[in-house]
């Protein structure tokens, strides 16, 4: 997989090149094209089943006074961005920053004033070339693990991720040189909290669910998602989501699901559209009698609903909208941790079977 992403990489960066000395060699102002990442250019595409970029796109050029600092910029990322490929060096988002900072000749100029505008111009030359950052060895932070059935291999060693501890493997920020060797599980199931993967570990579910459990420790950095992605992918294993029942859970899951309005320009590398929601939800509340567990809804809270509410992939689904007037009615929220008040292994043993066994899925 290293080698393919790498090879998509340098050929993306190359043309990019010589495009621009094309425009050199025929006296022409050296120019690109970049998609426009404003929220007004974001859309949900229906077909696609994720947020996208739609085709508006701006000029980027060296003669055009307001726009050479950010033109130098971006060259100076795709020089670096080849190099760390071809050396097979991986640096974060900060290391580049400090890397490639310095002063320009004749100038009292940075090249950057501050790892804001590196962090805008690694994002837009994702945007213009069409691949992610992790490609061009940039890697994402790195937070979340997977534990179960699975065999991986990265960096020349081959491992089972049910023999590294109760923790599983830690997913690094870069996953694209991580390779699946083996697995045997019927479903990749993506946990929201920490709490609750080491839970369902410790009860065994990864064997009794036959699952794959995946956590990112809250909103999945990049790392799990393209993990994720990458996983549903090449193995077709049905994800299945299970949050709090709040309206920051449901955000979570539908990041998951169709992608982020920031990273719209390479949702394509991260959304799962085909995935579902198992909970928790509103009517978890009375089936399984938590009332006495619910938390009141503050005023965060309800601001949050009403963004859900509003937003174009939550209005895709008629389901998720319910949901959250459910939620707003009740007052109230639930958190993956609350079905601890019935027994310690409830979880495990009564809720996540059933719900799952009887597909009792939200879309």
């Amino acid at each position: 997989m290293v080698e393919k992403a790498q090879e998509k990489a340098l050929k993306e960066l190359d043309e990019f090149g010589n495009q621009l000395l094309e425009k050199l060699n025929k006296k022409e102002a050296p120019s690109f094209q970049i998609p426009s990442r404003t929220r007004s250019n974001v859309e949900f595409d229906e077909e696609k089943e994720i947020i996208d970029i739609t085709g508006k796109k701006s000029t980027r050029s060296f003669i055009n006074a307001s726009h050479v600092r950010k033109f130098m910029q971006t060259l100076l990322v795709a020089r670096a961005a080849e190099e760390y490929i071809k050396n097979n060096r991986t640096v974060s988002k900060r290391e580049l920053y400090y890397n490639l900072k310095h002063k320009l000749p004749g100038t009292n100029k940075n090249t950057w004033d501050d790892d804001n505008e590196s962090s805008a111009v690694i994002d837009d030359l994702e945007a213009t070339l069409g691949i992610v950052r992790q490609q061009m060895n940039v890697s994402a932070k790195s937070r979340g693990s997977i534990y179960g059935d699975i065999t991986l291999k990265q960096a020349g060693d081959e491992f089972s991720c049910k023999k590294l501890g109760k923790g599983g493997w830690a997913i690094p920020g870069n996953v694209e040189d991580v390779e699946i060797v083996d697995y045997d599980a019927e479903l990749i199931l993506f946990i929201e909290t920490e709490a609750m993967h080491s839970r369902l570990v410790e009860e065994g579910s990864y064997d009794d669910l036959d699952a794959l459990l995946v956590t990112g420790q809250g909103m999945a950095p990049r790392g799990v998602k393209r993990f994720l992605k990458r996983l549903q992918d090449e193995t077709d294993l049905p994800v299945v989501a299970f949050t709090d029942g709040d309206p920051y859970g449901f955000y979570i899951y539908s990041v998951l699901k169709h992608g982020s309005m920031q990273l719209a320009h390479v949702n394509d590398y991260y959304a799962v559209p085909n995935s579902k929601f198992v909970g928790m939800t509103m009517d978890d509340i009375d089936k399984y009698d938590l009332h006495n567990v619910t938390e009141n809804l503050d005023e965060q809270a309800r601001k949050k609903i009403e963004h859900n509410l509003n937003y174009e992939w939550f209005k895709y689904h008629p389901e998720w909208i319910k949901e959250m007037k459910k939620m707003r009615k009740k007052g109230v929220r639930i958190e993956q941790q609350a079905l601890a008040n019935k027994s310690l292994d409830f979880v495990a043993k009564t809720y996540l079977p059933e719900k799952i066994e009887n597909e009792e899925f939200l879309p």
